[in-house]
């Protein structure tokens, strides 16, 4: 399983967005971007297609926040709110690490009808993105990740030299912007692109491991901040371990979630099987090496191919029917069907982010094998999060982990917004953050699901929200939307 899958939808490589190009001057030599001089950007047609509404841009900012030295190009999108209606700005931050703002920006409005009817929505590629100087690495390498589950001869030795080619090959595909990706870095330049826009303040509406970026900027920059929603709120407060319990505690439950649902559902292809039972089975047959695609004999599933696909083709939509129709497939209770289609081989890296925004620290082999059987008794089922090879390669990364975890230390209120039974961020993350962020609310949904503004079409969260972003009307403490 290609490791870009990882964290986040995965980059799709359909060329970079080419823009007008435009010339900003930027104080490079200053430490923050607030200090740089606002220029105003030359909008123009996104090519590869143009995109009805949509306007691109790109904007040049410093390598190096700190030093002012090097230069790259951001790639900007817009969509603009009607002329005489506007209330101001929303910069969208896409999750990941590794999604494209633009291209998301391209698909959709990313707020509501009612959200895009009184501001314009402004997103970024975030550096070492697709269109913003983006991570590239040996395709081979990137592709090929290694094993890194012991119980099927996973080695922490080889994960760490796995580490260290690729990191070098990356430093030779993608030169200095590697050592400065962070999420501090990230927020930098969105201050840049918040001065280069000529905003006083800005709403800002975050996914995912965008939500880092937005507690970032808020805790740099908060006089800058209008209005922030944390969409599907990612934790940056746990340690290495804690963190890898915590997400692999979130997916197990949502696992839970959907095998209670099918036990009342009787649409569920699984309605009258015993669905832990069914994927446990299902694991050891992957184990034994005897687990394949039905359509296809040839192609075998891994224990962690079955642990990861599950979680990240069916679980995170929340698609529960297809999840079930896919498990009743594997157990050879229905006809083959179709195989999901491989992804194809890919030199981006964007998980570079993850490394510099983590410290995982694993003593030794004896180490990495006690803290997997650790999460196989948090996950009886699922046994591992996607997030255990994340981990583990970035315990190898032999560069320097620059935003290590912290407390979000934010003092902007801000609306939160997580589905109950998240595989990705868990309830319980948001939950924390929403404790540690003063006047803040944590609006939960009911339900799975990764994200909940907008893509749940849920009408309780989605107005709730739009409230919030036109009015700065936070709903009620404990808010519930089912």
């Amino acid at each position: 399983m290609p490791f870009t899958t990882l964290l986040g939808e995965r980059m799709r490589l359909r060329g970079q967005v080419s823009t007008v190009v435009f010339t900003v001057a930027v104080a490079c030599a200053l430490v923050v971007p607030s200090s740089a001089q606002a220029a105003t950007l030359e909008w123009g047609e996104c090519r590869q297609p143009a995109t009805a509404g949509v306007q691109c841009a790109r904007l040049r900012v410093p390598v190096d926040w700190a030093t002012g030295r090097g230069g790259f190009e951001l790639a900007l999108a817009r969509r603009q709110a009607p002329a005489g209606q506007r209330i101001g700005t929303v910069v969208y931050l896409p999750g990941g690490p590794g999604d494209s703002g633009v291209d998301q920006l391209r698909g959709g409005t990313k707020v509501s009808p009612a959200v895009a009817a009184r501001f314009d929505v402004v997103t970024l590629d975030p550096r070492g993105t697709t269109g913003s100087s983006p991570v590239r690495c040996d395709p081979a390498l990137v592709s090929a990740p290694p094993n890194v589950n012991p119980d099927t001869g996973g080695r922490l030795t080889q994960v760490v030299e796995y580490s260290r080619k690729l990191a070098a090959s990356c430093r030779a595909g993608t030169g200095d912007v590697l050592d400065h990706i962070d999420s501090s870095d990230v927020a930098r330049d969105v201050e840049a692109v918040r001065a280069a826009i000529g905003a006083r303040q800005v709403s800002l509406y975050s996914r995912s491991y965008g939500t880092l970026v937005a507690q970032t900027y808020a805790r740099m920059y908060p006089h800058r901040v209008r209005a922030m929603v944390l969409d599907s709120v990612f934790d940056h407060s746990l340690s290495g371990v804690k963190f890898l319990e915590t997400t692999t505690r979130g997916v197990e439950d949502s696992f839970n979630a959907f095998a209670a649902w099918c036990v009342g559902a009787t649409e569920c292809a699984l309605h009258s099987h015993d669905v832990g039972a069914v994927f446990d089975g299902l694991y050891l047959r992957a184990e034994r090496g005897d687990l394949t695609e039905p359509s296809d004999p040839d192609r075998r599933i891994s224990p962690t191919d079955l642990s990861w696909q599950t979680m990240r083709g069916w679980l995170y939509r929340p698609d529960w029917p297809g999840l079930a129709d896919r498990l009743a497939r594997l157990a050879r209770f229905l006809p083959a069907g179709t195989a999901p289609p491989q992804l194809p081989a890919t030199a981006s890296f964007p998980m570079a982010a993850f490394c510099a925004d983590h410290r995982f620290t694993f003593r030794d082999e004896h180490d990495w094998q006690r803290q997997w059987a650790k999460l196989k008794t948090v996950a009886p089922h699922m046994r591992t999060h996607l997030v255990w090879q994340v981990a583990s390669i970035c315990s190898g990364w032999p560069l320097p982990v620059t935003n290590p975890q912290a407390e979000p230390r934010v003092w902007v209120p801000a609306l939160l917004l997580n589905n109950r039974y998240d595989p990705a961020t868990p309830w319980a993350g948001a939950a924390h953050v929403n404790r540690t962020i003063p006047r803040s609310v944590l609006l939960t949904r009911e339900s799975g699901g990764h994200g909940v503004y907008v893509s749940a079409r849920n009408a309780c969260a989605d107005q709730a929200t739009d409230r919030y972003f036109v009015d700065l009307e936070l709903p009620a403490p404990g808010t519930s939307c089912h």
